[in-house]
């Protein structure tokens, strides 16, 4: 019961059912990762209606903003830089301003309810707009029929030559 004003806060996996109740009966969804690819938890806040914060990096800037509307606030990085390795060329690491993030926590928490459930219903719309699965089943088919239809099946695939290898002693 989170009812008493607390703020709560795992790090253990938790079950979908539970987490689509966490979304549901919170005022707002943070995540403010210096490196996010994507950021699959402010995707299912918003699917229920939970309005995010956010730091303006990686998949995240088209989670909380559609270009017009906002779905929650999106914090732009304090500090940018790219890293990189051999096997992961680059990864951008966005870091923020802790006044910046504690200005965007008042700012949610100052909100009235209707205020954060308009902005959660504008989240939840553009989720359905924007991730459901029957558009990304279709643009999955399609993609996978248009490859087949320039380059074959596996068995007869065009503009394919095998490699073979051979013992050289």
């Amino acid at each position: 019961d989170a009812t008493d004003n607390r703020i709560l806060i795992s790090d253990q996996k938790v079950p979908p059912d539970a987490l689509a109740q966490m979304y549901n009966i919170a005022d707002c969804t943070i995540n403010i990762s210096d490196a996010e690819g994507f950021g699959l938890a402010t995707l299912e806040s918003l699917s229920s209606g939970t309005p995010i914060i956010v730091n303006m990096t990686g998949g995240l800037q088209e989670q909380v903003t559609d270009g017009e509307e906002w779905f929650g606030i999106g914090l732009e990085p304090a500090s940018k830089s790219i890293i990189g390795s051999q096997e992961v060329p680059y990864i951008y690491e966005d870091r923020l301003n802790k006044k910046d993030f504690m200005d965007a926590l008042r700012k949610m928490y100052n909100m009235s309810p209707e205020e954060r459930k308009k902005l959660g219903d504008k989240g939840r719309q553009h989720v359905i707009n924007n991730y459901n699965f029957v558009d990304f089943e279709k643009k999955w088919v399609d993609l996978m029929d248009s490859i087949h239809e320039k380059y074959g099946s596996w068995e007869n695939r065009k503009d394919y030559k095998a490699w073979t290898f051979e013992e050289v002693a």
